[in-house]
């Protein structure tokens, strides 16, 4: 994403929690800031791109933070996904200070580095367009879905729907596998046919079962959690997407420690 700033000429102003990250950026158009207090001091439209509600909290909230030095007017894009009623109440936190928020999880990862990137939307009077200049650099769409809060359920069904899918193709493999058929073969032919889906293409890249729950683990299951407290005391049919994808997550779990 900060990429594809710079290309786009937007010369944005970086900070991460690990600093060897920023080391491709030192000679670049981008400028480095020293703390988050630097970037809420210089900045009137920041994007946060963080792990879940407690390092965005730390990177707003901190000693060092966004909302010691933030100035009236200034728009927070929280990209991560952190819940509906994190961002709701968010919001409310920093309304105080003047500081409007806008609920705009992503999801395509690489696809940020061609500017392909999806932006889900969700905001109050119209405060998504003061970001516009940011989001038209890496992503291709934004699709609006509500006021805030609604991007981050839209987000937690995108991703329990990957996590549901996954379990259903590490099944998929497992068959074939039982029943004599080459997987690499088997994975041409799904990932081409009427069965092709995000999580194939995934499994094919990574190669197996196990290293791809090492790796999406930490991520699907926040998700897959979150999405659970939301929907917690709703009348679903079962099986239900969450109950799918939190199946997926207990098969993962085994699928690590193997």
């Amino acid at each position: 994403m900060a990429d594809r700033m710079i290309e786009c000429g937007v010369r944005p102003l970086l900070w991460a929690r690990r600093a060897e990250i920023l080391d491709p950026y030192r000679e670049t158009e981008a400028r480095i800031a020293a703390s988050p207090a630097e970037v809420g001091a210089t900045c009137d439209v920041i994007g946060l791109c963080l792990y879940d509600d407690a390092a965005t909290d730390a990177v707003l909230f901190g000693p060092d933070g966004i909302m010691t030095t933030v100035r009236a007017g200034t728009v927070i894009a929280v990209h991560a996904t952190v819940g509906p009623d994190y961002v709701i109440d968010l919001a409310r936190r920093v309304a105080e200070a003047g500081v409007r928020v806008v609920d705009a999880p992503v999801s395509g990862a690489d696809a940020a580095r061609a500017g392909e990137l999806l932006v889900i939307l969700g905001d109050e009077d119209g405060d998504g367009a003061r970001c516009a200049p940011m989001f038209d650099a890496y992503a291709s769409r934004v699709v609006r879905v509500g006021g805030l809060g609604a991007a981050q359920t839209a987000k937690l069904l995108n991703n329990a729907l990957m996590a549901a899918t996954t379990g259903l193709v590490f099944d998929l493999f497992e068959l074939a596998g039982e029943l004599g058929l080459d997987s690499s073969a088997l994975g041409e032919v799904v990932a081409n046919g009427s069965g092709a889906c995000y999580a194939v293409n995934v499994y094919r890249a990574v190669g197996d079962a196990r290293t791809l729950s090492v790796r999406a683990w930490p991520t699907l299951h926040k998700d897959v959690d979150l999405l659970g407290k939301v929907t917690a005391g709703q009348q679903v049919a079962e099986p239900s997407l969450p109950g799918v994808a939190a199946a997926t997550i207990r098969q993962m779990v085994r699928r690590r420690t193997d």
